[in-house]
């Protein structure tokens, strides 16, 4: 008796879980089960009133149709074709003929690409061997360049190209429901909208310096992997705090970045005290010049608020240095302050991207990019207020120096530990001595080979050299780097640093 109440009990919660899947909270069908249902008639069964009921959602759920017109969109939901693929199979195949492109309307797409063939034949025949193979094995395919989400559309590079070759391998990872666009409906609907996308990225990566060495395939796969955003006024491309998913770069248009230096105590604890640790120096603060009681006043009122840094322009990224340096969240607000046209990188694509060996040199520009624009923010800053942003410009540029100061500062300890019960001191004027030949040797370029005991001084040298460097690069007001210095030591131009 109790085996039928429980075989009953999971029946009904069976059925209960099919009608979530179906039905929205009121028990009505939800937009995307209607489409879906729909697409799966034969098109001359799919009525206009139907189709045009279906258009405004469709509008809304894929990222390429926002553009187009309902009555193109209609057209699309009348003449498509539906495709469900199951979990781990593959829909397109690398080097084969494409005449077709899928909008995904359910589930996710792995993108899988082999580099390392000489041509599109070889890499259909590696294709066609892997899934002759009993266990497949999506490795087999290539390097995993991307993930396609719902909304998106894929398999739209074989229609753009001139030879229709695909140039990817894609996999269901889930149940994918797909729209399926051939190339007659591809031409009256979509086409304009992807080809003008899909120049946009191309122009972007071929005239960006950072992807001059590419070669043109490497860029190609470039292009393939990022997607074009658009934003209006106001709208917020990035939140401090936020969760860094994206990389973007500024195609068109400007970005507006405000910082709030009073969270990223709390935002990186661990790397705030790392900096205490093993910078102390950077802490203290600035003496600040006395301001007139207006400006004071001034300053109080606007203490608490995020405070506007500058705008970046074209071939600027966001995202790029919070990824480089391993952090989980933005470290700034980033608004469009009008118009603006961005392509977005999803962060494990940037990491695998830029990972590559062809791609390392890339990696350095992008590093010295990204501390100009911390130089940038800096000097934008409150004195008082812009010690970690100090640090993260040494941790970028100079992650060794930071290494050879935590070494450093260990030797010190286990210099001033207890040693048979006697602890090890020295005389003040052995350590008058020190420092005063510490900072002979910094004056001379012959001892500049020799590294002081305490690196932390160069560390902390080397990151005012690069705010000065910067500073009569971009032939900024450089009265403001006297309060902005941290070491008490300078460094000339032509100084080696070990």
């Amino acid at each position: 008796m109790d085996e039928e109440i429980t075989a009953e009990i999971q029946q009904k919660d069976k059925l209960n879980g099919e009608r979530t899947r179906v039905f929205d909270f009121e028990g009505k069908q939800s937009n995307l089960d209607k489409l879906v249902a729909l697409i799966q008639k034969e098109p001359h069964l799919r009525t206009d009133f139907e189709c045009h009921e279906c258009s405004p959602f469709l509008k809304k759920h894929i990222q390429w149709f926002n553009s187009l017109k309902l009555s193109q969109i209609q057209d699309i939901i009348k003449r498509c074709k539906f495709l469900r693929v199951n979990p781990d199979e593959i829909f397109i195949k690398q080097g084969d003929i494409g005449d077709s492109m899928f909008a995904i309307l359910r589930g996710t797409a792995a993108v899988h690409v082999m580099l390392d063939c000489e041509n599109e034949k070889e890499c259909l025949n590696r294709v066609e061997l892997a899934l002759a193979k009993k266990k497949l094995s999506r490795n087999d395919f290539g390097t995993e360049v991307a993930q396609t989400l719902t909304g998106s559309c894929i398999g739209e590079v074989a229609m753009v190209g001139s030879n229709n070759i695909r140039t990817a391998s894609c996999f269901a990872l889930n149940t994918c429901d797909f729209m399926v666009i051939d190339r007659s409906l591809y031409s009256v609907s979509v086409k304009e909208v992807i080809e003008q996308e899909f120049h946009d990225k191309t122009t972007f990566v071929e005239r960006n310096p950072l992807f001059k060495a590419w070669t043109p395939r490497q860029r190609n796969q470039l292009v393939i992997s990022m997607k074009k955003l658009k934003i209006g006024y106001g709208e917020k491309l990035a939140r401090q705090g936020q969760v860094v998913d994206n990389v973007y770069f500024i195609y068109k248009g400007d970005i507006e970045i405000q910082i709030d230096s009073r969270l990223y105590e709390k935002q990186y604890p661990q790397l705030h005290s790392e900096m205490k640790r093993l910078l102390p120096e950077l802490t203290k603060d600035t003496k600040s010049l006395p301001l007139a009681p207006h400006l004071l006043r001034k300053e109080r009122m606007t203490s608490h608020r995020p405070q506007k840094i500058c705008l970046l322009g074209e071939n600027e990224t966001i995202g790029s240095l919070e990824i480089i340096l391993g952090l989980d969240t933005y470290m700034e607000n980033a608004t469009a302050p009008g118009h603006c046209e961005l392509l977005v990188l999803k962060r494990g694509q940037f990491e695998k991207t830029f990972k590559r060996k062809y791609a390392l040199a890339t990696l350095d520009q992008v590093k010295e990019s990204l501390a100009n624009k911390l130089c940038l923010y800096i000097y934008q800053s409150d004195p008082n207020k812009v010690s970690f942003l100090k640090f993260l410009n040494i941790k970028l540029m100079d992650s060794n120096i930071l290494l050879e100061v935590k070494r450093s500062k260990h030797a010190k300890a286990r210099r001033n530990t207890n040693i048979g019960g006697e602890r090890v001191n020295r005389s003040v004027e052995q350590q008058d001595i020190k420092n005063v030949m510490k900072r002979l040797h910094m004056s001379t370029n012959r001892a500049a080979e020799l590294p002081p005991e305490d690196m932390s001084e160069i560390a902390l040298a080397k990151m005012d050299r690069r705010l000065r460097l910067w500073s009569e690069h971009t032939k900024m007001n450089g009265s403001k780097l006297s309060r902005l210095q941290s070491a008490t030591i300078t460094l000339s131009d032509n100084s080696r640093v070990a």
